[in-house]
């Protein structure tokens, strides 16, 4: 018997040839992505890896990732070939790398057991040269997916002279200050801690942004859009004249006009380049050829931030700066940032912004990297569960790591005695369920995920569900109403900006899968069911007693009825010992404890 495959977008011509030959007897036909409506019917389940397949492949892909920059070629370890002053290209790109290589890897494993029960497959998707069973030929897409949308380049050109305009005064701005913060993330729906009403806001430090001292100064760093994206939106948010911030377009815009600067760019683009050679010739095996590949087709990405590095350099030589604070701190797109303020003497302070486990290529290092000094100077961590895991599994300096709080914790004495549910899309009579929602890595589990918890609450006529987006996730409002039209759920609803403490306080029960929502579930004493299809409990709540295990929808089902009915409840014991553990102290004063913390440098 032969089959096809569909894993990616297909044309109209592939789906009327599909359309022909599909109909033969001795053709199955797969589909891994949402499928065009003509070919549904024809549609058999698909063959998939297992969760404890899952879960080993998770595992030593990770290892290797881990390994990959200790590797020596010519006695120079892969790391060092990447490296120039502060700058490990390797670091910027370790994170998606890991995702990439493991979602690979997961693609190859499961083709391999189409190839094992079907004679000859057409596989319609995209796959890296890898060696696949000889039995399945390869249609790759022919569309072109890096054509930049000149509507998106006029957009952000506007954009970026509009925030030049407002960085006219930058210099006096900074002028005598001591400490930097950079505030980078999506604005999110947020409690006003002195207000409680709903403004928009930096979800993770914005209440330290709105209680610094005269000795600080916030950098106010927008990311560069993808310009190969179908759209990009002007926020007028971002638009505003606020004398204690400064605007990373100024400085990024002196460094365009550098001539020094564009020469390093270019000496060290090159010095790259040839680095690459030197690493793809020195017989790699299969897998770490596959990574070093990835890393040459991030290259682009790769100069961007080299050039920042250098703008930021630039910047810092001659400023006063003693301290640079951030939360993502180890993402390229701030610690390109933090390797310039490190190249200059100014210390850098991580801000733990969600929780973190030991498969999370952002904080788990190498004893080599701990020497290097690749993580910040110091790192604000919410409990000493945290410290101790970036401790003994990240490899972190125990003196670069301090127990503070959750900044974000803060609002919550205010928040506690207050569950009245006045949001318009939420109905007063039902018992609410909120789903934590996240864009996962891997596609299938997402889906899934997602899949279950609207076929889980669909015939519960008493319960309403209550999707939070993650901020991430702004575009993909459609994506879960059709995973709800495929589960026939309608007692539901899907929200983006709105705080999610405030759905958390009118809540019955918090699902995630393994997001920081299960914590912040925890500080509210509200019932927390994770959803854990490959049962890794990877952040633990399981283990801590603080949060009921779910592994498919049946179980899910389970949990919720019990949960409801009061046969499952909450171990509060287990609760007090958790925030206790994870969280330090919910008392409303971690914003002053990091500030003195700082001041105090």
């Amino acid at each position: 018997m032969n089959a096809i495959i569909i894993d990616r977008k297909i044309t109209k011509r592939e789906e009327n040839d599909i359309l022909k030959i599909i109909k033969d007897k001795n053709i199955k036909l797969f589909s891994l992505i949402t499928t065009p409506e003509n070919l549904k019917e024809f549609i058999s389940a698909p063959i998939e890896l297992t969760p404890a397949e899952k879960k080993a492949i998770n595992y030593d892909i990770f290892k290797k990732i881990l390994n990959f920059g200790e590797l020596k070629i010519n006695n120079r370890t892969i790391t060092s070939l990447l490296t120039f002053e502060n700058v490990s290209i390797w670091h910027y790109h370790k994170f998606r790398t890991y995702f990439y290589l493991r979602n690979t890897v997961f693609k190859i494993k499961e083709l391999q057991k189409y190839a094992e029960k079907f004679s000859n497959i057409k596989y319609y998707g995209n796959t890296p040269e890898l060696d696949l069973p000889k039995n399945i030929v390869v249609n790759n897409s022919t569309s072109n997916k890096n054509k930049i949308n000149i509507s998106v380049l006029i957009k952000y050109g506007i954009f970026f002279f509009l925030r030049l305009l407002l960085s006219v005064f930058d210099s006096q701005k900074a002028k005598n200050k001591k400490h930097i913060i950079i505030d980078s993330s999506l604005k999110q729906k947020m409690f006003n801690i002195k207000t409680l009403k709903e403004e928009f806001g930096n979800y993770y430090i914005g209440y330290l942004l709105d209680n610094i001292n005269k000795d600080f100064i916030i950098l106010d760093d927008v990311s560069i859009p993808k310009f190969n994206d179908a759209s990009f939106k002007i926020d007028i948010k971002l638009l505003k004249f606020r004398r204690n911030r400064i605007h990373s377009e100024r400085i990024m815009f002196k460094g365009l006009l550098s001539r020094g600067i564009r020469r390093d760019l270019i000496q060290q683009e090159n010095r790259l380049k040839e680095r690459y050679e030197i690493i793809k010739k020195s017989g790699l095996p299969s897998e770490n050829l596959l990574i070093i590949n990835h890393i040459i087709s991030l290259h682009k990405t790769s100069k961007l931030f080299i050039f920042k590095y250098l703008c930021y350099k630039h910047y810092f030589q001659n400023k006063l700066f003693k301290t640079i604070t951030s939360v993502d701190e180890n993402s390229p797109k701030i610690k390109s940032i933090f390797d310039a303020a490190k190249f200059q003497g100014i210390k850098t302070i991580g801000i733990q912004h969600g929780t973190i486990h030991e498969l999370h290529p952002s904080y788990v290092f190498t004893k080599t990297d701990r020497e290097r000094k690749i993580m910040p100077d110091y790192t604000m961590v919410w409990g000493i569960y945290w410290k101790t895991l970036l401790v003994n599994k990240g490899n972190y300096p125990e003196d670069s790591l301090v127990v503070t709080g959750q900044i974000r914790t803060d609002i919550i004495p205010l928040l506690k005695n207050s569950n009245k549910n006045n949001i318009p899309d939420i109905p007063n009579d039902k018992k609410i369920i909120v789903f934590a929602s996240q864009p996962q890595r891997d596609e299938k589990l997402r889906k899934q995920a997602a899949f279950d918890v609207f076929s889980s609450v669909s015939k519960l006529p008493e319960v309403f569900l209550v999707i939070k987006l993650h901020p991430a996730e702004f575009n993909d409002f459609e994506y879960y109403r059709n995973i709800a039209s495929e589960a026939e759920c309608n007692n539901y609803t899907i929200l983006y900006n709105i705080d999610l403490y405030k759905l958390i306080s009118i809540s019955e029960i918090i699902i995630t899968c393994f997001s920081t929502v299960g914590a912040e579930a925890v500080y509210f004493h509200k019932p927390l069911v994770i959803l854990d299809h490959l049962k890794q409990d990877i952040q633990n709540y399981k283990k801590e007693g603080i949060a009921f295990q779910a592994t498919d929808k049946r179980t899910l089902t389970e949990v919720i009825t019990d949960i409801l009915s009061g046969n499952l409840t909450i171990d509060n014991k287990a609760y007090t010992d958790y925030i206790s553990e994870y969280a330090y102290k919910i008392d409303g004063k971690v914003t002053q404890r990091i500030i003195n913390f700082i001041s105090a440098i």
